[in-house]
């Protein structure tokens, strides 16, 4: 499929699951890459497996990657935004980034 796929240039989503990480693939048939990350309310493991995205991220974008898509959400979304400042911290740190953090909405203001 990943033959295929490379062939009419197509990419493919990386799914990322806790508990499910057999099904995180890390094949790039294009050099875009588009991950869907589903977190666990905060897990330990969320970000032990947020920080090997940043390893593989770098790699990736160190390898001529193009466009990186990361999709970060969980069944609580309240705890999204708190991950994905972790992530663009670190990644902006390990690559040379400047990636603009979520800001969080004062309670009140609608």
């Amino acid at each position: 499929m990943f033959d295929f796929l490379r062939s009419v240039n197509m990419g493919i989503v990386i799914t990322d699951t806790s508990g499910r990480r057999d099904c995180a693939h890390m094949h790039l048939t294009v050099p875009k890459a588009f991950i869907r990350y589903v977190g666990n309310s905060l897990h330990p493991t969320d970000y032990t497996r947020v920080d090997d995205w940043i390893n593989r991220m770098k790699y990736w974008l160190d390898n001529g990657l193009q466009e990186l898509y990361f999709f970060m959400h969980m069944h609580d979304e309240a705890y999204s935004p708190e991950l994905t400042v972790y992530m663009v911290d670190k990644l902006n740190t390990a690559c040379g980034l400047n990636i603009v953090k979520p800001t969080f909405v004062q309670p009140g203001l609608f």
